[in-house]
């Protein structure tokens, strides 16, 4: 009678086999020994916390560090009188500016959402609104980028003073709806504003070139001693430039062709 090839399958009867023996006869998936899916046992790992929750806690933390910082220069140029917007008091709030940026550890992401984030907080930090304009030109500034966008459509406050002295081989680029004196002491830089400005655009500007796609107030040019002024839809009149070129769409409306 032929061997039958599946006897050493068989169930063992009487006396408990030698495991020993088993082992060597059994295996692979039916050893009773040794388990062939060992390797796949789950291992056990510390919990790891999210990226998500790690980036809303930085978030967190950078807004709070904006906060604090723009609350110092209220406190250091307002106190309790009014923020006026005349020479002496912007280059005075953009110095403390300045000095404030350079003492802290910052993003420009982190700066672009601050930005979002003071125009809709209800924070008291954010009564005074006047110097937040300087406050974000001195980050631009102090950024070692060439190109820099800040997108502030939609909201209902019309910022000023952005792109206040703005350098020499960076272009910032604005969009939404501005207040005045947007561009003051343009210092090389190049301005684009996607939307419509009010008053004093460009306003004692020395170089570099400042573009509006939409509207612009009175005094456009005000004191400007060079540089070129760009403004594609209507304007409110120009003011009192010593220098530079203005353009209205094609057309020279101040200074030589």
């Amino acid at each position: 009678m032929p061997r039958n090839p599946f006897t050493e399958f068989d169930k063992v009867s009487g006396e408990v086999a030698d495991p020993t023996e088993t082992s060597r006869r059994i295996n692979g998936l039916l050893s009773t020994v040794q388990n062939p899916f060992g390797e796949f046992a789950q291992e056990t790992s510390p919990e790891k916390t999210l990226p998500m929750d790690e980036i809303l806690a930085s978030h967190d933390s950078a807004m709070g560090r904006l906060t604090e910082a723009y609350g110092r220069l209220v406190a250091e140029c307002l106190g309790d009188g009014l923020w006026q917007a005349d020479r002496q008091t912007i280059e005075r709030t953009y110095a403390v500016a300045w000095q404030i940026v350079s003492e802290m550890d910052w993003e420009l992401t982190d700066v672009e959402a601050f930005c979002t984030h003071a125009l809709q907080s209800n924070d008291s930090a954010f009564f005074v609104m006047d110097p937040l304009g300087l406050f974000l030109s001195a980050f631009c500034n102090a950024s070692s980028l060439s190109e820099i966008r800040l997108d502030l459509s939609g909201e209902d406050l019309r910022l000023s003073l952005l792109g206040y002295q703005l350098r020499e081989g960076l272009t910032l680029t604005l969009v939404g709806e501005l207040g005045d004196l947007i561009g003051i002491s343009l210092n090389g830089g190049h301005l684009m504003v996607e939307g419509n400005v009010r008053h004093y655009l460009g306003a004692g500007m020395t170089s570099g070139q400042l573009e509006v796609s939409g509207n612009a107030g009175r005094f456009i040019g005000e004191q400007m001693q060079g540089g070129d002024i760009h403004i594609g839809g209507r304007l409110g009149g120009v003011g009192n430039p010593q220098g530079g070129t203005i353009y209205h769409r094609q057309q020279v409306i101040y200074g030589e062709r």
